[in-house]
């Protein structure tokens, strides 16, 4: 699978191949302070301008991919899948076929957003016993083995979405995918630091071994070329035969023999579980902010009504006058993040399970306005209460060990149609289980669950129930879907799609894409310096700020004479998220960013 190559990009791949050099940030400072010493810099690549359409994505393979499929005539749904399936390739420790997503598409000729839920399900078989031990307790490594893993929704998703509104066929959109992984990719810096770190966890299972690491065990070298035979032959038959392959046929067969005969900490996942799966399609959630109204998505993704609380209670202080970076610009962050996320972890969670989630209360001007005369007032460091008087609400957890290795892009056309898409196989790797003979990791979006508590919005249910909005079955049931912070969003300027945004980052996604938002409507930044600019985090505990920001020590000393308590660095996690965002500006023209942080990459034509 793996052996020395010169370059990075086959000659195969000619028609669509990428210098990474082309990708690689340019060390401008917006921020002109220069980093304390020991810190990494801000690198600000420049936003990319171009007409007819764009994609940004966490990598320049994906990113060109889909723009060359716009140029032959395809959409952004079209694009979007062949996205997606170049990310399970080039980034397999992010998303894939093997995981979950959500979907928001802006329908140019309807002038309608439609959003998919291909979120993961809970097996039938599942039980919240399977990650105790005998005290008790969650065992120390639930993230990895069969145990773990979720029903898949990504490939049914991507299915669905492109069944309803793509424009070429489903097998041209597959192909630059598995050409990719016929001929091999350069092992890059982030992939190779990402197998490195689950080294241990590959060590484990022979077919996740054999595809990742070197005969001896060991982790391949920056330049190596890794080929995926394997997921080749099984994106050549998810092409051919669609979504029934992977769900009902050979491919699902695999699955389920690899989840329950796995090495270690097998799992109960049936070929029941595969078949019963449905994608969902949900009411997105709006909100207005400055005079725009914003789109995102319901529950059982937090993502959508926790931004909305957040950005109302920012539109009611005086954010837009503070200075990017400054402590009285994070200390208002860190009101609304805090205040929001009380909301967050009390009431919301998969709404085909918890009917009475209160959805709209949680946006009406009145409570937002409330819940913003308490942010603004409240005495730093202590915890907020929920604000709404809810008897038996869940009082779920935040559990902020929620993956950060997900992925997001943002995709634009020529007819102004929008992709929003944000998609996980949850943690990194996964659960380190590769599918025999199928070449694809396996999602963990099992421990997204409150596995500390037996009840709540956030606590596993293995119960199948029905799902009301299933799209070609209303009396179909599924199992429960994790509560999610994936957050893609979309924005509409007088009606006109405006904005298109979204990042990966565990539970810090809400508040990366809230502070893009931020710098760009409130700081006027364009998208990449929205991008570039350094993030906090604050859910209702101690704040977080990113290493990036100038000044760092100065600003958490700062901060802390205010009362805030700050989260200490943590090794290899002191960048968060990874966003990607597209703004449609007022002479028509298309304006992309994307993150630094990791291998993104803007492209467009």
């Amino acid at each position: 699978m793996l052996s020395r190559a010169a370059a990075f990009i086959p000659l195969g791949l000619l028609s669509i191949m990428i210098p990474f050099s082309e990708a690689l940030p340019h060390p401008m400072s917006e921020f002109n302070q220069p980093p304390e010493p020991g810190q990494i810099p801000v690198y600000q690549p420049k936003a990319v301008v171009t007409r007819n359409g764009m994609v940004s994505a966490a990598h320049p393979l994906a990113a060109r991919i889909g723009v060359a499929i716009l140029r032959q005539g395809g959409n952004a749904v079209d694009a979007m899948v062949a996205v997606q399936m170049a990310l399970n390739v080039v980034e397999p420790q992010s998303s894939g076929i093997g995981g979950g997503c959500f979907i928001l598409f802006y329908d140019a000729a309807q002038r309608r957003v439609y959003c998919l839920d291909g979120r993961e399900e809970v097996p039938a078989g599942a039980r919240r016993s399977d990650f105790l031990n005998a005290q008790g307790r969650v065992v120390e490594d639930d993230l990895t083995g069969g145990a773990a893993v979720g029903v898949p929704g990504t490939p049914a998703a991507m299915w669905e979405a492109h069944r309803r509104w793509g424009k070429l066929s489903w097998q041209t959109v597959l192909e630059p995918a598995i050409r990719l992984a016929e001929d091999g990719i350069g092992i890059t810096p982030r992939l190779r630091q990402s197998i490195g770190l689950n080294r241990s966890r590959f060590l484990r299972f022979p077919t996740s071994r054999r595809i990742f690491l070197k005969p001896d065990g060991s982790v391949p070298e920056i330049g190596e070329v890794l080929r995926q035979h394997d997921l080749a032959r099984t994106l050549r038959l998810l092409s051919q035969h669609g979504p029934a392959v992977f769900y009902e046929g050979e491919i699902a067969r695999d699955i389920v023999r690899t989840v329950q005969n796995a090495p270690y900490r097998p799992g109960k996942l049936s070929l029941d579980d595969l078949k019963r799966y449905r994608v969902v399609e949900r009411e997105p959630i709006r909100f207005s902010y400055r005079g725009q109204e914003i789109v995102s998505v319901p529950p059982p993704s937090s993502g959508g009504l926790t931004l909305g609380l957040m950005l109302g209670i920012l539109e009611q202080s005086p954010i837009a006058s503070c200075r990017p970076g400054s402590v009285e610009e994070a200390d208002l962050l860190a009101r609304a993040g805090a205040a929001s996320f009380a909301d967050r972890n009390a009431y919301l969670g998969d709404q085909d399970w918890n009917p009475d989630i209160p959805m709209r209360r949680l946006l009406d001007p009145d409570y937002v306005q409330e819940r913003a005369k308490i942010a603004l007032s409240h005495k730093p460091g202590k915890p907020f209460e929920p604000g709404l008087l809810i008897e038996g609400r869940f009082q779920a957890s935040e559990n902020p060990r929620e993956g950060q290795h997900t992925t997001h892009f943002s995709i634009v056309d020529a007819q102004r149609n929008v992709i929003a898409c944000t998609t996980t196989i949850e943690h990194g790797m996964g659960c380190a289980v590769v599918v025999e003979n199928r070449g694809f990791l396996l999602n963990n979006e099992l421990t997204d669950f409150d596995l500390d508590r037996e009840s709540g919005p956030n606590a596993l249910d293995p119960t199948p129930r029905p799902r009301r909005t299933a799209l070609d079955a209303p009396e179909s049931v599924g199992g429960k879907r994790p509560r999610s912070s994936m957050t893609p969003v979309i924005v509409f300027k007088n009606g006109e799609p405006y904005i298109t945004v979204g990042s990966p980052g565990g539970v810090q996604i809400i508040g990366i894409v809230g502070q893009v938002l931020v710098n760009l409507l409130d700081h006027k930044m364009d998208m990449q310096q929205a991008i570039n600019a350094p993030r906090l985090s604050s859910r209702n505990g101690p704040a977080g700020l990113e290493v990036l920001y100038p000044q760092r020590r100065q600003l958490v000393r700062e901060l802390e004479q205010r009362g805030w308590q700050i989260e200490p660095l943590q090794p290899l996690f002191d960048t968060w998220g990874s966003a990607h965002g597209i703004r449609i500006r007022s002479d028509g023209t298309l304006e992309g960013g994307a993150d630094p942080r990791r291998e993104g990459a803007v492209r467009g034509w």
